[in-house]
């Protein structure tokens, strides 16, 4: 689907709606709950009030999923260069698609090399006003260390358009699905949602640990663990090279953001370590979740799991 056949003034009466309707079915849902007196309906009369209000709710989030767009963004290093297609609302982030606690979004086409989405998006000028919180990232491009450490992982980075800022993709890929390791909160979210070796839906969630972003790519793509896109390059044509790559060295903000309230803050978590145990001189990874181990850890730091063979 093409964004130029769909109007912005139709995807901004979905939202509304959308925005509209969620306050009804919150207002009935607590006067069901008892929070709100209404002594003019009985309890048999609010449930089917609110039952028909959430089904006209689900048929605005559907109008709002009919505007979203569908755009080819990478192609992955491992399975023969297959594309891998977003479902987006690139109009801007007042999309509720941005919404971190209740995002709207339609189910992309699986393809077999997919890991995880992460991304970043330049905020520059006035700071978004929209009436739910969101999590864009950082200003620049970045990469988890703990998932490029993996020998079967690599990733690609993209530019798109998101309204007016500019926005980078970064696309993990993976050459052995059967790999154990905790994924990444999907771009914009606080979740991530995969499935597991045995083919189960799961859905998980990680914290904005310092020690999730790395935003020196280069020595990544030096590597082979980083590809990027050129910009505009609907080929999607996977390069290497460092000189012409124009990722490197991009201006803004390093650390992720919430955007509530019309204000801008970093949501980082810092961890705190003794001199003697700085993740500088990790000697490997947890085997449950996948993360940095500090040295002599007898317990994992992020998911307190007993550390193996110490």
């Amino acid at each position: 689907m093409e964004n130029n056949t769909i109007s912005k003034k139709r995807r901004d009466q979905a939202v509304a709606l959308i925005l509209k309707k969620r306050k009804v079915v919150s207002e009935l849902l607590l006067k069901l709950d008892g929070k709100r007196a209404d002594n003019k309906k009985s309890q048999s009369a609010l449930v089917e009030e609110y039952d028909q209000a959430l089904d006209k709710l689900h048929q605005s989030i559907n109008n709002y999923k009919s505007c979203l767009v569908k755009k080819p963004i990478s192609k992955s290093p491992f399975t023969d260069n297959e594309i891998y297609s977003l479902t987006i609302d690139d109009f801007g982030l007042d999309g509720l698609w941005w919404d971190a606690e209740r995002p709207i979004r339609g189910v992309e086409d699986e393809i077999k090399s997919f890991f995880a989405l992460t991304g970043s998006i330049n905020i520059t000028g006035e700071i978004p006003d929209v009436p739910f919180p969101l999590k864009p990232g950082p200003a620049v491009p970045w990469v988890c260390p703990r998932l490029l450490n993996n020998e079967h992982i690599c990733a690609v980075i993209s530019y798109m358009k998101i309204g007016n800022y500019d926005a980078y993709t970064t696309v993990y890929y993976t050459n052995d699905t059967s790999i154990d390791i905790e994924r990444i909160n999907t771009w914009g979210t606080d979740m991530y949602i995969a499935e597991d070796k045995d083919g189960y839906a799961v859905a998980g969630s990680t914290f904005d640990l310092e020690e999730e972003y790395d935003f020196d790519i280069e020595p990544w793509i030096k590597k082979g663990k980083l590809k990027w896109i050129a910009i505009n390059d609907e080929k999607l044509v996977l390069r290497e090279s460092i000189e012409d790559c124009p990722y490197i060295n991009i201006e803004g903000y390093q650390y992720p953001v919430l955007i509530e309230n019309k204000s801008l803050k970093s949501c980082v978590i810092k961890m705190e370590y003794e001199k003697e145990e700085s993740p500088k001189n990790n000697y490997g990874f947890c085997t449950n979740c996948g993360k940095p181990l500090p040295k002599g850890a007898k317990f994992c730091p992020y998911c307190g799991a007993k550390v193996l063979n110490t």
